[in-house]
């Protein structure tokens, strides 16, 4: 019983409202997303390359071939090449994407305030996750957030 009275109290309080937000639309129209997009398409090239060679040197080893000295110093260089250049690429894109990531939170904020939004979640996200199993369209709050953004660049 005291859990039908604790359920019917909750029930009785009035729930902040609840909206939520495209988010990677929101950051993809921020003015730093097309180096974004560019800094991504040239790391992958990269990165996809030096992977190539990890790839077939370790193909052969695996196959029962001997690499011979330079191959495998070459191979141990390639493996120290990649991960520099994932770390120089995650720092580099992180770089690029935090002011886009920091105005699209801002204008977010901003319009949960102007309209009195307890709670915004990301739509893919809690897509994605199983989170949110249904929202009315009504609570898409994109439109909004866009608008502010664009008046912020």
């Amino acid at each position: 019983m005291a859990a039908a009275a604790l359920a019917a109290t909750a029930l009785a309080q009035p729930l902040p409202a609840v909206g939520y937000v495209d988010s990677q639309y929101l950051i993809s129209i921020h003015p730093a997303y097309p180096r974004i997009v560019e800094t991504r398409e040239l790391a992958s090239s990269e990165i996809g390359q030096v992977a190539a060679t990890i790839q077939e040197l370790q193909a052969r080893q695996q196959a029962g071939q001997t690499l011979t000295p330079e191959e495998q110093e070459r191979l141990q260089v390639s493996i120290q090449t990649l991960r520099a250049l994932e770390a120089r690429y995650d720092a580099e894109l992180q770089a690029l994407a935090q002011p886009a990531i920091d105005a699209v939170n801002a204008a977010i904020a901003q319009v949960a305030a102007d309209l009195d939004i307890g709670l915004v979640l990301d739509a893919t996200a809690a897509r994605e996750t199983g989170l949110v199993v249904w929202a009315s369209p009504g609570n898409d709050l994109t439109p909004l957030v866009e608008q502010v953004l664009r008046e912020s660049f």
